[in-house]
């Protein structure tokens, strides 16, 4: 696959390989919101659950998605009604509880629609994505995909490593991948994403799935943002003639795939992730195992006092609140930052071995060091575009970032939307690139949104002439 544009930061505080299981604390808050859609508890205060247990539900076009209990114990606090960001609050047994097992299928005797029922319940199809929607596929049989993507790299510092997952689930990731053709159009494929070939993961791989004629292997380049579903979906699309713009993709990660061969091929819940925690404010980068509920303080000791913590890496992670975040269904990363220290004393003139920059501007370019300096502070005032066009060169969706912001500067939102505003995948590198620290890829979004706003308002205003 070839991918455009793109860059991965050179950041201090990669994670360790091994994963550390935490053990489940007593309790574990269940958040009822995820990927846009707002869930209503199916529970109530006193029940007792085992895992697997729908503890929310939300109603979708051709079915229920549900969210599964992780652990067993007894429903501590339900929310209000009203309270669409609530916490379900699942106060867990302190003995050890029997696995709970559920149906299990064979790759070759199950068909899709028993699939969809399978992964809905028990919180797996949200994984997926979708082509058609930008987002998760339809749960009806209406949709069936000519491909799906199994994406193994995952390039953002630092989310979870795709071989570290392949490592400690190898069973139920081969299990799952032998799920996915039961959900494809009549000769669909199943295109998994990895590094080279030569990689020893890479090459058990290939071994195990050899003489399987729906499966096909792309080996990319660890470059971020390999990892987007929409630049996977382009990447494929170059690659592959014969797929017609009416053909729909699904792109769905590796840790996804292990939840779908534990599920059907075991019988058992979404009930953990494997996160990655790491940064240079993080004492112990590593990996962890965790139930979904899990507070973050409960994993990690180190004081964050003045510093930041981003779901996610640090390129697309989103600021949360060490103290009451917790583990959710689709969490696989935690970058901590630390507080900006003060300011050094002829910094200009230094060689810069700990920074790195897009620009060869430091000696790490040479020596390929990682940068132990990444922090809070801005390092200096924002400042005009001065055309550089380093945000054009690092742009997988062949934008003009810098044309765009002169577009949106003088509001001229038109002829940002005629230059392929839509078409930003909000990955956050022109943003990180930018010499003069201005918020690209937050004013885009902005721009995008107050689109959006205004074709509502005009198709409303439409809709109310023609009932007049």
């Amino acid at each position: 696959m070839k991918m455009l544009g793109g860059h991965t930061p050179r950041i201090a505080g990669r994670p360790a390989g091994i994963v550390h299981t935490v053990p489940v604390p007593r309790t574990l808050e269940i958040v009822l919101h995820r990927a846009g859609i707002n869930y209503r508890p199916v529970v109530n205060e006193g029940d007792e659950v085992v895992p697997g247990l729908p503890l929310a539900q939300a109603d979708v076009a051709g079915g229920t998605l549900s969210l599964p209990a992780p652990a067993a114990g007894r429903v501590a606090t339900v929310p209000a009604e009203s309270d669409t960001a609530g916490r379900i609050v699942l106060e867990t047994t302190t003995a050890t509880d029997p696995e709970t097992r559920y149906q299990t299928y064979k790759p070759q005797r199950v068909d899709a629609a028993k699939i969809r029922k399978a992964l809905a319940t028990h919180g797996i199809w949200p994984f997926f994505w979708s082509s058609s929607t930008n987002g998760t596929p339809p749960l009806g049989d209406g949709e069936q995909p000519r491909a799906v993507i199994v994406n193994c790299v995952l390039t953002e510092p630092f989310r979870t490593r795709g071989k570290v997952v392949l490592r400690r689930s190898w069973n139920d990731i081969v299990q799952g991948l032998k799920f996915l053709p039961r959900l494809l159009k009549d000769y669909g494929t199943v295109e998994i994403v990895l590094t080279h070939k030569q990689d020893p993961v890479s090459r058990m791989l290939y071994a195990e799935l050899a003489g399987h004629a729906w499966v096909r292997f792309y080996p990319v380049p660890l470059v971020y943002p390999v990892e987007h579903p929409g630049v996977l979906n382009a990447a494929l699309r170059r690659s592959d003639s014969s797929l017609g713009r009416e053909d729909v993709v699904w792109v769905v990660d590796v840790q996804a795939v292990e939840a779908v061969g534990a599920c059907l091929g075991s019988g058992t819940t979404l009930s953990e992730r494997t996160v990655a925690v790491g940064g240079p404010g993080c004492s112990e980068p590593r990996h962890f195992c965790a139930k979904i509920g899990t507070p973050l303080s409960e994993m990690v000791e180190d004081d964050v006092t003045g510093g930041l913590v981003l779901r996610g890496g640090i390129l697309t992670g989103k600021p949360v609140d060490f103290e009451s975040c917790v583990v959710e269904y689709d969490d696989d990363a935690f970058f901590f930052l630390p507080k900006a220290s003060g300011r050094e004393f002829l910094s200009f003139v230094r060689a810069g071995f700990t920074r790195t920059s897009v620009f060869p501007a430091f000696a790490s370019a040479l020596t390929g060091a990682y940068d132990s300096h990444v922090s809070t502070a801005l390092r200096g005032e924002k400042r005009p575009c001065i055309a550089c066009a380093q945000c054009e060169d690092v742009c997988p969706a062949g934008l003009l970032p810098q044309v765009l912001h002169r577009y949106l500067y003088r509001d001229a939102l038109d002829e940002a939307e005629a230059l392929g505003l839509a078409r930003c995948i909000d990955c956050g590198l022109c943003t990180y690139v930018c010499p003069s620290k201005i918020s690209l890829a937050e004013e885009f979004k902005e721009a995008e949104e107050e689109l959006r706003r205004e074709r509502e308002e005009a198709l409303a205003a439409e809709q109310k002439e023609s009932d007049t």
